[in-house]
């Protein structure tokens, strides 16, 4: 078993318009000597430096889908890592119609030397993918419904805790299958009432009170655009949920986690 527990760093927290507080949502699972992206906003380079990871260890990416915000700083990361001296092949993972559309905007910044060796790597619903780290974990991949084509991801530490992430949905059956006997449930809540492709605090009270999560973090979220704080808590557990509920903010991190002691960090 890892020394280090695995964490899931928030490097953005927001709604697809950022705000002077929370900008889009992205996040970076720390895990023994390497780690993952899991989407790519932002400036990647400098977030995963500011949260104490290393971008040379990062060992691969993963697209959840292709809006803007998902997506946009792929580019400088593959030229920032360029830059750094990073010689080792980068897998870019993500469903066909995401890959399409990052190879693009990737192509369409002209990179040329400038651009660390990658691969592209197409998933689909179901796809497990290995976490070589100090153990072996597991992401797991099902798509959400979204506006466009989009996977949650499921993450496995070696010591078996699980955390999910629910990427942009709906309630749907992809992510209770996601969810179901997860500790934590990573959440998007990007509207205050039923909307086509996002959810509420009620559809994410309802979702984690059927797949039986212990503790959920709200992402995807912004009190200036959504709802306050207050109120999103207290209509989460209106709607039945009645474990941890945690607004998370940038450089946050979830921590893997068995037990209830020390699974949530502030900060480093």
């Amino acid at each position: 078993m890892s020394k280090t527990p695995w964490r899931l760093w928030v490097l953005g927290s927001g709604t697809a318009l950022p705000s002077a507080g929370r900008d889009n949502t992205y996040l970076a699972l720390e895990a023994g000597r390497v780690c993952w992206l899991i989407d790519c906003a932002a400036a990647p380079y400098r977030r995963l430096l500011q949260v104490g990871l290393s971008p040379e260890h990062l060992a691969g990416v993963v697209l959840t889908h292709s809006h803007a915000d998902h997506i946009y700083g792929l580019p400088a990361l593959l030229f920032q890592l360029a830059l750094a001296g990073r010689q080792t092949l980068l897998p870019i993972y993500g469903l066909p119609e995401t890959l399409r559309v990052a190879q693009q905007i990737v192509a369409a910044f002209e990179l040329e030397g400038h651009c660390v060796p990658h691969e592209w790597c197409s998933v689909e619903a179901g796809s497990d993918i290995s976490v070589a780290g100090d153990d072996e974990g597991q992401l797991h991949f099902e798509t959400v419904e979204h506006s466009r084509p989009t996977i949650g991801v499921r993450i496995t530490a070696p010591n078996d805790c699980v955390a999910v992430y629910s990427g942009d949905t709906e309630p749907c059956p992809g992510l209770l299958d996601l969810a179901r006997g997860a500790r934590w449930l990573i959440h998007e809540c990007t509207t205050p009432q039923p909307f086509s492709g996002h959810s509420s605090p009620e559809d994410v009270a309802h979702t984690a009170v059927e797949a039986g999560v212990e503790c959920v973090g709200i992402v995807h979220y912004d009190p200036v655009y959504v709802l306050p704080k207050a109120e999103l808590l207290a209509r989460i557990a209106a709607a039945g949920f009645q474990g941890k509920v945690h607004v998370l903010e940038e450089m946050d991190a979830v921590v893997f986690r068995k037990v209830c002691q020390a699974d949530f960090l502030k900060e480093l």
